[in-house]
């Protein structure tokens, strides 16, 4: 019998990960459309194309944000299927301090996460990671700012 060391490709707010090498989790605020804040804890994902809120975590808050309606976009999954959006949303995002516009999906996680911090919202942001001390540089409104993995 051979022995195997099964390792995460992907790794999620819940899984194990090694200590060198760990998510980027940040928490992130929606402004709402009387100054509510609705904050979530995101993962940061440059491999994805768009950010989403897990249709769950959505469903909690939708009642605090405006600006959101019906989506018309399929996304295709890394494993090649496709799913419908069940809603966009388009306002103010927050990171410590630091605001810029931007929107996301909603669609259902599975569980793995609630808010995926994608490529997009990464640009908006200017987003620098440093792998070696685990920070990311962000510019916006009230930027530039260094903040750390949570």
């Amino acid at each position: 019998n051979e022995q195997y060391e099964i390792v995460d490709l992907y790794a999620t707010e819940d899984g194990e990960t090694y200590p060198a090498c760990t998510p980027f989790l940040q928490h992130i605020s929606f402004v709402g459309p009387r100054g509510e804040i609705v904050r979530v804890k995101a993962l940061f994902d440059e491999g994805a194309m768009i950010s989403a809120m897990c249709a769950t975590t959505f469903d909690q808050v939708k009642h605090r944000l405006a600006n959101w309606g019906p989506s018309t976009k399929r996304l295709r999954m890394a494993n090649g299927t496709i799913v419908l959006s069940r809603a966009v949303w388009r306002g103010e995002i927050a990171i410590a301090g630091v605001k810029t516009s931007g929107e996301f999906e909603v669609l259902k996680s599975g569980g793995g996460w609630k808010f995926l911090f994608g490529k997009l919202l990464l640009c908006a942001f200017k987003a620098i990671h440093n792998y070696e001390t685990d920070t990311v540089q962000i510019s916006g409104t009230g930027g530039p700012k260094t903040i750390q993995n949570q």
